[in-house]
């Protein structure tokens, strides 16, 4: 239904030391941050982190795999705000406290995390999904959650800490989808296009908003759009399956003013 260029990216977290030695994705040669993990389950490329091969401290500790006695820096310097006004990152320091506190990160300890790509999930389930797509894809999926469960409240956004936090802690702490533009840090090291944005959606919710996209694509999607979704579904061998009709969007007919309505009715 939703024409991605990137694989759907399953996240789980392994809790303990039996989680981390039973999962048998492997880790990769060489430490890497989190969000690059995330980048290479995109295109096909699984992996675990442990403490030991994740490169970026922040998302260690908004994932829970660095605890405060191992941590580099007081923890406190991030929860409080300080850090981040010292960088410079806000313009005084109740604003940068203000995000601070509004940041959900994880309130588990894990030893680690699987990243791979949703498709080879087989024996477990991801705890989050991560898309990344144009924004179009990423409204129908809105529209899709909408088919089910209303209206998506509650989106929080900083372009900041946006595949960790943004994607994976809020979803997973707040069991609710968010979306992020993503961030600074995130394009540069993930290499991300520039058109590309970011939803985190709990794997609990998953499905819901799968049928809520096919269920509202008759109304949602232009006639360009269902064609391609036609012709992917007779690839696919599964085009007996949709009820994909052309030309009965909301809005055909509905664009006009006001006396070009009166004169039609």
């Amino acid at each position: 239904m939703l024409s991605l260029v990137r694989k759907p990216v399953g996240v789980r977290f392994l809790y303990d030391q039996n989680d981390y030695e039973n999962c048998d994705t492997p880790e990769p040669k060489v430490a890497q941050q989190y969000c690059v993990a995330v980048k290479n389950a995109t295109l096909g490329t699984s992996c675990k982190l442990g403490l030991n091969k994740i490169s970026c401290l922040s998302g260690a500790r908004v994932l829970g795999m660095l605890p405060a006695s191992q941590d580099i820096i007081d923890q406190t310097e991030v929860k409080s705000g300080r850090r981040h006004f010292r960088m410079g990152l806000y313009a005084d320091y109740g604003i940068s406290r203000q995000v601070a506190k509004d940041m959900i990160y994880c309130q588990h300890h894990v030893l680690g995390v699987e990243i791979k790509p949703l498709e080879q999930f087989e024996k477990a389930t991801p705890d989050v999904v991560i898309i990344i797509a144009n924004s179009l894809n990423i409204m129908r999926l809105i529209q899709g959650y909408a088919y089910h469960f209303g209206q998506l409240k509650n989106i929080k956004m900083v372009g900041n800490q946006a595949i960790c936090q943004e994607c994976t802690s809020y979803p997973f702490e707040m069991n609710q989808p968010n979306i992020s533009m993503l961030c600074a840090g995130t394009r540069k090291v993930a290499k991300w296009q520039d058109d590309e944005i970011a939803m985190g959606i709990p794997f609990n919710q998953l499905d819901k908003i799968i049928d809520g996209v096919k269920a509202t694509s008759n109304l949602m999607d232009d006639n360009q759009t269902k064609k391609k979704i036609i012709e992917r579904a007779e690839n696919m061998n599964i085009g007996d399956k949709l009820d994909v009709k052309l030309s009965c969007n909301y809005y055909k007919g509905s664009f006009g003013t006001l006396s070009y309505h009166r004169n039609k009715h």
